[in-house]
């Protein structure tokens, strides 16, 4: 059968006592999802459905004086976090420092090593497959 089908909603979209189920098992919805059809249902579930969650909202005033206490706690929220930040890029640069240092340390006790013959060429070759440099 071409066209929508309207489908069972959950039960919990109650509004006055009566459930999606019981407000469309009073008409036949066995066929296609018509224009005047959903014109019904948004007038009989939907829309009720939005009033009862829009009637739950409260709109909550707030004075000026609460308002910037509200924001002055954000921005220093967000100090404490540019400050955390701040540690992390320090730590970050001089890790990076030091492995680079060890690198050029390695590099050299291994080329050293390699002049003099005190490892054999397998040992080399390990110590290629391991890319530290």
């Amino acid at each position: 059968m071409n066209g929508l089908m309207l489908v069972d909603w959950p039960n919990s979209l109650n509004m006055s006592g009566k459930s999606y189920n019981n407000i469309m098992s009073e008409e036949k919805v066995q066929k296609p999802l018509t224009l005047n059809e959903l014109a019904k249902y948004n007038q009989k579930v939907l829309l009720p459905a939005i009033d009862f969650r829009i009637d739950e909202l409260k709109e909550e005033l707030v004075t000026k004086k609460e308002f910037n206490k509200f924001k002055d706690k954000i921005y220093r929220d967000i100090d404490c976090l540019i400050k955390k930040v701040n540690k992390l890029l320090i730590e970050n640069e001089i890790r990076n420092y030091q492995e680079k240092k060890q690198k050029e340390f390695f590099a050299i006790i291994v080329k050293s090593l390699k002049e003099h013959n005190i490892l054999s060429q397998e040992q080399l070759e390990k110590i290629a497959h391991l890319d530290i440099f």
